[in-house]
């Protein structure tokens, strides 16, 4: 399943990118398929599941996550974003210190005014079973130097047999600096 979504949207990138190659021959005042490139840091600050909220806790939901993405242009406003984000947790139930696994988290960004973004993204966490969605609310603030530092808030959902079906992760914060 995996693999089919990973190929289908890896097949509409490189679409993408033949289109904007061509588009770019044909006019030269055509921007840039890349609109730019993100790093950051991503703290989930507490759960819900199954009427209960459990809050920023070390022993249960405690991970944090250090994303980085390119962010591509289309022909319109919308703006598709490929982002991975390693996760470290700690792993309560071995001897093992902590774990680490990775989300692929493919999304739409839709730019507001004054430099908001709301976006929604799918999430497919490799080496968890899991799969989900994220929708977010991003502020960015432009620095004289071309970079800009953005704060956003996620409130990911995420569903499969390694944790209870159906539960979302509310308040996460991710913050960070696009280039």
């Amino acid at each position: 399943m995996y693999r089919l979504i990973s190929i289908l949207l890896f097949i509409v990138f490189l679409q993408m990118i033949g289109k904007g190659q061509d588009t770019l021959s044909m006019n030269n005042q055509a921007k840039s398929i890349v609109a730019g490139y993100h790093i950051g840091v991503v703290q989930i600050l507490f759960a819900h599941n199954k009427g209960e909220t459990t809050f920023f806790d070390r022993t249960s939901i405690y991970s944090v996550g250090f994303p980085f993405g390119i962010t591509l242009n289309t022909n319109g406003k919308a703006k598709i974003d490929l982002e991975l984000v390693p996760f470290i947790n700690p792993y309560i139930y071995s001897n093992l210190p902590y774990k680490i696994h990775l989300l692929y988290h493919p999304g739409i960004l839709y730019p507001l005014n004054g430099g908001w973004t709301i976006g929604l993204r799918a999430a497919f966490e490799i080496g968890e079973g899991q799969f989900g969605f994220t929708p977010l609310i991003n502020k960015a603030f432009k620095n004289k130097n071309g970079t800009a530092f953005f704060i956003e808030l996620v409130a990911p959902g995420r569903f499969g047999p390694d944790k209870d079906s159906g539960y979302t992760q509310l308040g996460g914060v991710h913050i960070g600096l696009g280039f």
